[in-house]
């Protein structure tokens, strides 16, 4: 993990965007790149807020000590939640989008004895969170109602957009033109949000009259495309996430064998196959097979056979000269360093990269680089250790059988 990358896609996004509020999107363990560590970069790299679906992740970040404003819009209102009594005690803003939160909010306010911050959120089409357009008015009002009895405060009002990855769209300037509308009558109701928000990664760099108030970014903060229509190296954002394993066992087999379950390879003359110790267990997804290729040493490498649960096989070809156990083999990582990226994979598999980073499981030990550009076996010479609370497995077989 370059932490130096993170930062450096921060600013560059900062700089894209005259809205006055920033938000660093770090759900999903920050897309797998680790909460904390993440969300302490963002925020010294100029992030206002941060993001989160989950009131879990938001607690921890507080637990760590973060105290940056803090949105998580994805929670199960209940009268007895502690989770949210936890939330709201530390100072989380929530997002709200129906009568029924509302109310249950306004009730552990009272718990409480101060205001639930809530922005809500108007389902502009996406028919995911938020309040339909056709329930706005009963929402806003109840919410200033709730203002008024001091149990709930509106900071913002927000929206996602269901064609936020294709920002040309003609469902963008509607659901837009719809969020404006939303906004006007909030006011009119009473409401005095701070924070108008509409804005993801792909219209942070492609729609700039869509910004308002605050953007979120997500996964372009972590170096990828934010769609397909857009290279991050075009607005100088690069990967933060390189995905490294050690070359465990080196072989040579004859012409006709099988390789991995139902021996969907066989190969066709003699062959030398490397094996290397992730598979669908760490995230990496079955059907990259003959599909992907891995960099060991500077040659580029296909996977061959069936992924496996824990390892998978890399064809080396007829001459494996210059390859030996140990070597470290480069799954995905910086294209600039000459390796495959995140995306890559992602479109090896018909998706794209951001399923790829948020697959990488927990068990891979991360190493965070701060350094200008983190070497491709995990480590650099500057600010560089390692996730703690990491226990090492046991090493795998060492022995080279070619």
């Amino acid at each position: 993990m370059d932490l130096s990358a993170i930062s450096d896609n921060i600013k560059a996004l900062k700089d894209r965007t005259k809205a006055p509020f920033f938000m660093a999107v770090v759900k999903g363990n920050a897309y797998g790149h680790g909460l904390v560590e993440v969300a302490r970069t963002a925020v010294a790299s100029g992030a206002d807020w941060l993001g989160t679906a989950q009131l879990t992740e938001a607690i921890a970040l507080r637990n760590a000590g973060i105290t940056a404003p803090i949105l998580s819009w994805l929670y199960l209102a209940s009268q007895t939640s502690d989770t949210i009594l936890e939330a709201l005690e530390n100072n989380i803003d929530v997002s709200l989008g129906s009568v029924h939160q509302l109310q249950v909010l306004a009730g552990i306010a009272q718990r409480l004895g101060r205001p639930a911050v809530v922005h809500l959120e108007l389902d502009s089409g996406l028919s995911r969170g938020g309040a339909r357009k056709e329930d706005w008015a009963e929402l806003v009002a109840h919410a200033r109602q709730a203002e008024l009895d001091g149990t709930v405060l509106v900071r913002g009002i927000w929206t996602h957009l269901a064609w936020a990855d294709v920002p040309a769209h003609p469902g963008n300037a509607s659901a837009v033109a719809e969020f404006e509308d939303a906004v006007r009558e909030a006011r009119e109701a009473g409401l005095t949000p701070e924070l108008r928000h509409v804005s993801s990664s792909a219209n942070i760099l492609d729609r700039p009259e869509f910004h308002f108030d605050m953007v979120r970014a997500g996964l372009a903060i972590y170096g990828l495309a934010p769609a397909d229509h857009l290279n991050p190296t075009d607005f100088g954002l690069r990967p933060a996430l390189s995905v490294t394993a050690p070359l465990v066992m080196v072989k040579k087999v004859p012409a006709g064998t099988g390789v991995s379950y139902e021996h969907q390879a066989i190969t066709y003359e003699p062959r030398y196959l490397g094996l290397i110790p992730l598979g669908y267990a760490d995230g990496i997804p079955k059907g990259i097979s003959g599909r992907s290729v891995v960099d060991i040493g500077g040659r580029s490498v296909p996977v061959i056979g069936k992924v496996c649960m824990d390892q998978f096989m890399v064809d080396l070809g007829p001459d494996a000269t210059g390859i030996d156990v140990g070597d470290t083999a480069v799954l995905f990582g910086d294209p600039a360093t000459g390796a495959a990226s995140a995306d890559d994979w992602g479109a090896a598999i018909g998706s794209h990269g951001d399923e790829i980073i948020n697959r990488i499981a927990p068990r891979l030990p991360r190493i965070y680089a701060s350094s200008e550009r983190a070497s491709l076996d995990g480590a650099s010479s500057e600010g560089t250790y390692e996730c703690p609370d990491y226990q090492e497995p046991a090493a795998a077989g060492q022995d080279n059988v070619a």
